[in-house]
């Protein structure tokens, strides 16, 4: 007997319900986990989690004790990856490639110049003058099909996919119109039967080309793929290369195209190809002892048995101990008060009926905007909250299939956005700015002892609201991106609660950095190169966290603080968990970027521009992070000289930091 299941239905259906499944569970020899290297960072530490609470179960409850098996690929760590997914003392790690694959060409595509165009990251809107990275790719995706290439066109986001499919088939539609029909987009938000169908006709050989997100970069077999597209860096070296493997499957020689936008990310890469190709594939991290995510999880295994500190420790670690002590004190838990307290047994005592029902693992949000064409009173897509009022608001553009919807009405409290098709030669982008407003913060005068030197940081660590505020959008003509129309916005503002470490920037400091360079700019910079340490004092991964990026378009007051924030809602604990270390990732910073000999103020990927920046790594100014980065540091040896002189004399305040 077999079950195909995934994380999600284990922590939602079958854990909480595992007596209906006790044949399966009693008999239980092998766990098989396909595409191990997707688990990591906040979604790895619950299925880390939940795999404990699988194995817990099956020992406990049924006296079954399977075997795991693994298969995972684009990963730098993977035995050491698996070993921690599922709590593992030894794993044999087979790593010798047995898939069918032959000869694969590597081509970096950089738009050439060429007066009167222009382009941008995502919607091509910027003054640089270069012909459209978007143009591009879609004229190398027309090429390929009319030549029977069989092609994947990979894009950053659901708007460039679609944007992508409509140049294509403009440009088919002119040379070749019996191909029109033989491409199509695949992403998210489609309805799931028509996701099946874009698969099962890709596969069948029905398709010959699909614009699609990262989606279709693992878990789904598409057959044999010629070529694949790659529209600007994907966000890592793993992503790159799992996205070109789509191609050359069946021992053909296949081709991987790079189209580079105009951001310095791209450009580095254009300029230093030998950077790409021999920068290493990223680890995988998870954290199965984040204090946040044990107690959520533990809160579920104590529901489906009790749980013992004298058994139970060995599958959720040493804060077992801490995490019940907490989860007591909330009201989650109560003991059977045994004198011996490692004999007692915690049993499940909380209100909710089924807590893994209100524990997103994914942090997927489950309020979403249904998109309805009007006229065929049909459901087009359905889109998450937190995206909708990008895409979707009356005047908009919508895009389905690479068709052009215009948005007539969005009903917010039925959370319905009604359109209809319209042939527009426009398209709309949002004008917006996400704030990160923190609570409060406790001062921390937290000592630790590394290399024989005392380490103190003023880093305040605090729970925060994550605000995005819409307040108009361009009408933009799509070939010449040439801006038609700027329109206002009333749109809700959507927030998130999460969590978030920072440290303020000194006036002094401040004043010193703008005699010669820009001061945001160097903020921005800063916040990156000390999040690209974080990994060495943490075990986390890059998607935990976010630097706090201005918008270029922004020009409101810019906090005076270098911050990081978790941004998943709810917050993981990462950004709590980096507060002690705080003063060594601003001295490790540092290092980083006085040793980096990269040229220009932009820097590289090595040292301040980042792979997730949700800016592009606009407003990055590496020289004055560096000043900024060393005069923090002064003003932090500054502030606990004093405090020490100050035990002595008490009433004395450093005014840097005092309020």
């Amino acid at each position: 007997m077999q079950l195909i299941t995934n994380p999600d239905m284990l922590h939602i259906s079958i854990l909480p319900f595992h007596r209906q499944f006790s044949r399966i569970l009693s008999n239980l020899r092998f766990v098989v986990i396909d595409e191990a290297h997707a688990y990591k960072g906040a979604f790895g530490c619950h299925t880390a989690l939940i795999l404990r609470r699988l194995r817990r179960i099956c020992s406990h409850v049924y006296g079954s004790n399977p075997s795991f098996i693994f298969s995972t690929a684009t990963s730098a760590n993977p035995r050491e990856h698996c070993m921690e997914l599922a709590n593992l003392s030894t794993l044999e790690l087979i790593n010798n490639d047995g898939s069918p694959s032959s000869q694969k060409f590597f081509a970096l595509w950089n738009p050439m110049s060429c007066p009167g165009t222009v382009s941008n990251k995502d919607d091509n809107d910027s003054a640089n003058k270069r012909t459209s990275p978007i143009s591009e790719v879609s004229y190398l995706f027309a090429e390929m099909v009319q030549h029977g290439l069989r092609c994947i066109a990979f894009c950053n986001s659901r708007k460039l996919t679609e944007l992508v499919l409509s140049y294509t088939c403009e440009i088919l539609q002119k040379s070749a119109p019996h191909l029109v029909d033989l491409v199509c987009a695949y992403r998210a938000g489609y309805a799931a039967e028509d996701r099946r169908k874009i698969e099962r006709d890709f596969f069948s050989g029905k398709l010959c080309g699909i614009a699609a997100t990262n989606a279709l970069e693992l878990g789904i077999d598409v057959g044999h793929i010629d070529a694949t597209l790659h529209l600007g860096f994907p966000g890592s070296i793993a992503s790159l290369w799992q996205q070109a493997g789509r191609s050359g499957r069946r021992e053909k020689p296949s081709l991987a195209v790079y189209v580079a936008f105009d951001g310095p990310l791209d450009q580095y890469f254009m300029k230093f190809p030998k950077k790409l190709f021999s920068s290493p594939i990223e680890c995988c991290h998870i954290d199965a002892q984040n204090q946040q995510v044990l107690e959520q999880q533990l809160v579920c295994a104590a529901l489906e048995h009790p749980l013992s500190l004298l058994y139970d420790e060995k599958y959720f670690g040493s804060g077992l101990s801490k995490s019940i002590m907490s989860l007591k004190n909330k009201g989650y838990l109560s003991s059977n008060l045994s004198h011996d307290s490692s004999a007692r047994i915690w049993s499940y005592i909380g209100h909710e009926k089924m807590p893994s029902h209100g524990i997103s693992i994914r942090a997927i949000e489950t309020v979403r905007y249904s998109v309805i064409d009007k006229k065929q009173n049909k459901v087009l897509e359905e889109i998450e909250e937190s995206k909708a009022f990008f895409q979707v608001y009356e005047g908009a553009v919508y895009m389905h299939q690479g068709k052009t919807y215009l948005v007539e009405e969005l009903n917010i409290s039925e959370k319905i956005a009604f359109c209809h098709r319209a042939d527009l030669q426009y398209y709309t982008k949002t004008r917006d700015y996400t704030d990160i407003h923190v609570r409060g913060g406790d001062m921390a005068y937290l000592a630790r002892i590394s290399n024989n030197q005392s380490l103190k940081t003023t880093a305040q660590a605090s729970s925060c609201k994550v605000t995005t505020t819409w307040f108009g959008f361009y009408c933009i003509q799509r070939r010449t991106k040439k801006i038609l129309d700027k329109c206002g916005l009333s749109l809700p503002k959507y927030s998130y609660e999460s969590q978030a470490v920072w440290i303020q920037v000194p006036q002094s400091v401040k004043n010193s950095v703008q005699k010669d360079f820009p001061f945001r700019e160097g903020l921005h910079a800063a916040s990156h190169a000390l999040l690209k340490l974080v990994p060495l004092y943490i075990r986390c991964n890059s998607s935990d966290l976010a630097p706090e990026c201005p918008n270029p378009h922004d020009t409101r007051f810019c906090p005076e603080r270098i911050l990081v924030y978790d941004q998943h809602p709810g917050g993981t604990g990462v950004s709590m968990q980096i507060q002690p270390y705080f003063t060594e990732l601003l001295y490790a910073a540092l290092e980083l970027l006085t040793s980096c000999h990269c040229f220009g103020i932009t820097g590289c990927p090595s040292c301040v521009q980042s792979m997730a920046c949700h800016e592009f790594n606009e407003e990055i100014h590496k020289d004055a992070a560096i000043l900024i980065i060393k005069g923090v540091l002064d003003a932090e040896k500054s502030y606990f000289e004093q405090m020490h002189d100050s035990s002595r004399n008490p009433g004395e305040q450093c005014p840097e930091f005092s309020n």
